[in-house]
C-alpha cells in the first residue's frame, strides 16, 4: 500500500472553487498528496469578487483544528485568508505542536476586487504571532507593502522587501510581483540570496493565482523538493495554469480562472513529457553530438513527477546512436522501454526528487575535464565495490553504483562516471531538471574551451 502524504489547508471557503481551500485541495489532489482543510469563513464570491465574508464560529473552528491535532498526521500546512482576528491567535497555539513540518502562510490580506479581508490588528497578529513559525510566506507586493507600511514600485525593492520580511521571522520568502507594470515578476529570498524569475505576462485577470502558487509551493515542498527547486517547478506550472485559464461567466469583466486538474493529469503529465523528449531529440539531432555517443549507444530518459518505478521513466527504444557522420535515432520516446536510465533516475529521484532526466555518454577524461571546468559537479563511482551478488546483475549494479555515489554527495551531481569493469564500457551518466537542461550541460561538455 502506498502511503500518501498529508497536508492540510487553513483558508477561506471559495463558493465559485477559484481560490481559497478549494484550490488548495484541487492542487494537492492533482500532485499525489492528501488533502485536509478546515475553513476560516465562508466568503460570498463569484466571478465578479467578494461581497461578504463569514468567519467560522471560533468554537467549531477550534474544535476542527483541536480534531486534526488529535487524531491526524501532517506532512505540512498552508495558512491562507485568516480573515478575524482571534483565528489568528487559535491557529498560532496550533502551530505550535507542528515544528518539524513545512508551514507556507500566505497572507491574504483583500480579496482581487479590493474587500479587506483581515484587519490591522489581526494583521499584527500575524506577523508576530505566525510568522516566525513559517518556513515560507508567500505575500504578493500589496500584502507586502501594507505588512512593512512602504510602497513597493520595482524589482530592487522586491528584493529589499523579500529582506526585510524575512526579519519578521519566516526562513524563506517569496514575494509575488503580478501587481507591477510590465512583465510579471516573482522573488525568492531563499535566506541567503533572491532567485528573481520572469513571466510572460497575459491580457486576463485569473482568479486565485496567489492561493494556486503558495499551494504548488507547499505540494513541491513537502514532496522533497528544495526551496529552489520548488520554486522554479511552481513557477513552470503556474505558467502552464495560466495559459490554460478557463471563464466560467459571459461577463467581460469577471475572472478567468486556473485548470490545474487537467494539466496536472497523469496523461497530461507523461505527455509533458514524451513532448520535452521530442524536443531534446530534435535539439541534439540539429546539434549532431556525435561524439557524446558510446559504444553501447546513447539514451536519454525523463521520469513524470513522483516515479515509482521504471515504467513512469520515458526513453528512447533501440537507444540512440549514429549513421554516416549523423545522430540517429530507431524510434519515438516512449514509457518503459529502457531500464537502464530508468532504474538511474527512480533510485536518483529518491535522493533528489528534482532531478528526473538522465543520458548516458561516452567516457573520455576530457570530457570529465571540461566539465569540472564548467562548474558542473561530478562524483565517479567504481562499478566494482558493492555486494556480492550485484556485479553481474545490470540493473542491481546501477542501483548500487547510484547509490554510492549519491550517499557521500553534498550536493546533487551533475554526472556520476565509472571507468568500467570486465565487459563494461566506461561510461559517463548525465543528470539533470529536465530533457533541455540534459542538453545545455552536453554542449558545455562538448564545447568548453580553455583561454
Amino acid at each position: 500500500m502506498i502511503a500518501m502524504k498529508h497536508v492540510l489547508t487553513i483558508a477561506g471557503h471559495d463558493l465559485s472553487s477559484g481560490a481559497g481551500i478549494t484550490k488548495d485541495l484541487e492542487i494537492f489532489l492533482a500532485l499525489g498528496l492528501h488533502p485536509l482543510s478546515i475553513p476560516t469563513g465562508f466568503f460570498i464570491q463569484g466571478p465578479r469578487g467578494v461581497t461578504d465574508a463569514i468567519p467560522t464560529p471560533r468554537k467549531a473552528f477550534s474544535a476542527m483544528l483541536n480534531t486534526t491535532a488529535r487524531d491526524l498526521r501532517l506532512d505540512g500546512i498552508k495558512i491562507g485568508a485568516l480573515g478575524a482576528a482571534t483565528h489568528v491567535r487559535v491557529v498560532a497555539s496550533f502551530l505550535d505542536k507542528y515544528r518539524s513540518i513545512p508551514i507556507v502562510v500566505d497572507p491574504v490580506l483583500a480579496a482581487k476586487n479590493g474587500r479587506m479581508l483581515l484587519s490591522d490588528d489581526g494583521l499584527k497578529r500575524l506577523t508576530e504571532l505566525i510568522f516566525p513559525r513559517a518556513y515560507l510566506i508567500t505575500p504578493n507586493i500589496d500584502e507586502a507593502s501594507r505588512i512593512l507600511n512602504k510602497k513597493i514600485r520595482s524589482v530592487k525593492e522586491m528584493e529589499q522587501a523579500s529582506l526585510l520580511l524575512s526579519k519578521l521571522g519566516p526562513k524563506h520568502v517569496l514575494l509575488k510581483g503580478g501587481h507591477l507594470p510590465g512583465e510579471p515578476i516573482d522573488v525568492l529570498f531563499d535566506g541567503k540570496e533572491s532567485v528573481v524569475h520572469t513571466k510572460v505576462r497575459l491580457e486576463r485577470r485569473v482568479h486565485g493565482t496567489g492561493c494556486a502558487l503558495s499551494s504548488l509551493m507547499l505540494s513541491f515542498i513537502v514532496l522533497g523538493y528544495p526551496i529552489r527547486e520548488a520554486f522554479l517547478e511552481a513557477e513552470k506550472t503556474m505558467e502552464e495554469l495560466l495559459r490554460e485559464s478557463y471563464r466560467i461567466d459571459s461577463s467581460e469583466h469577471g475572472y478567468w480562472y486556473t485548470a490545474l486538474t487537467r494539466i496536472a493529469s497523469a496523461g497530461h503529465e507523461r505527455w509533458r513529457v514524451i513532448k520535452a523528449l521530442k524536443e531534446a531529440s530534435a535539439r541534439l539531432q540539429a546539434l549532431n553530438m556525435v561524439e557524446l555517443i558510446p559504444e553501447v549507444q546513447m539514451n536519454m530518459g525523463y521520469a513524470i513527477r513522483d516515479a515509482r518505478g521504471t515504467e513512469d521513466v520515458a526513453a528512447f527504444p533501440g537507444r540512440i546512436g549514429h549513421s554516416h557522420g549523423k545522430v540517429c535515432f530507431k524510434g519515438t520516446p516512449e514509457f518503459g522501454v529502457s531500464s537502464y536510465v530508468a532504474r538511474l533516475i527512480v533510485t536518483y529521484m529518491n535522493y533528489h526528487p528534482h532531478i528526473r532526466a538522465c543520458a548516458n555518454l561516452r567516457y573520455d577524461a576530457t570530457f570529465i575535464e571540461r566539465a569540472r571546468l564548467s562548474g558542473l559537479h561530478v562524483r565517479q563511482s567504481d562499478r566494482r565495490r558493492g555486494p556480492g551478488n550485484s556485479k553481474g546483475t545490470e540493473g542491481r549494479s546501477l542501483d548500487v553504483l547510484a547509490d554510492n555515489a549519491l550517499k557521500g554527495a553534498n550536493r546533487p551531481p551533475d554526472i556520476i562516471y565509472d571507468t568500467g569493469d570486465m565487459g563494461k564500457e566506461p561510461i559517463i551518466r548525465l543528470f539533470a531538471r529536465d530533457p533541455a537542461e540534459l542538453l545545455t550541460k552536453m554542449e558545455m561538455i562538448r564545447s568548453w574551451k580553455t583561454n
